[in-house]
């Protein structure tokens, strides 16, 4: 037998017992702890788990996050100043056909009265409210004569721009339908 061939010598560390007290056994212990349910003592041991009853509650969808504030542009507050300065002329409150051109009047008026904040674009938006409006539309459609701001006559209303307002009012109740 060569030096390779013995197996090696296991190590145990074993206590010295202790001067004072009871007699302690030693304690051996080599190599790895084995533990096996078998070995530990009976334990009340769950069962196995049972699969969850239909009773469980229905699960709530999701909670939708909170609406946002609809924060209303500074040029539609504008608009709306001046649609209600524009309410003083009885053309404007009765939605009466207004001249080809009134636009420049009312830019006019917006000068004359350091209207602060109505730009081109306020202005351009408030005619556009005004002249889709459902009356003004009608309006034109009945035909007659169109006003300037300050209530003088100024043209007719043409056969043409009778149809457009046909038209667009025959698109709206379409789109409602």
């Amino acid at each position: 037998m060569s030096e390779n061939d013995t197996p090696k010598k296991t190590l145990s560390i074993i206590r010295k017992p202790s001067g004072t007290g009871a007699t302690a056994t030693p304690a051996t212990r080599t190599g790895k702890r084995i533990i096996r349910r078998e070995d530990l003592p009976q334990v009340q041991r769950l069962a196995a788990p049972k699969p969850p009853a239909n009773k469980t509650k229905p699960k709530k969808p999701p909670r939708k996050p909170a609406p946002k504030k609809q924060i209303t542009p500074p040029s539609d507050l504008k608009a709306r100043e001046l649609n209600d300065r524009l309410n003083a002329f009885t053309v404007w409150l009765h939605y009466q056909p207004l001249a080809i051109g009134v636009d420049k009047d009312i830019y006019r008026l917006v000068n004359d009265e350091h209207f602060a904040g109505a730009s081109k674009n306020v202005v351009q938006k408030v005619l556009k409210m005004h002249t889709n409006h459902g009356r003004y539309l009608q309006a034109i459609i009945n035909g007659g004569t169109r006003y300037k701001l300050d209530g003088t006559e100024e043209g007719d209303i043409n056969p043409y721009q009778q149809q457009l307002a046909v038209d667009t009012l025959a698109k709206r109740q379409a789109a409602k339908a």
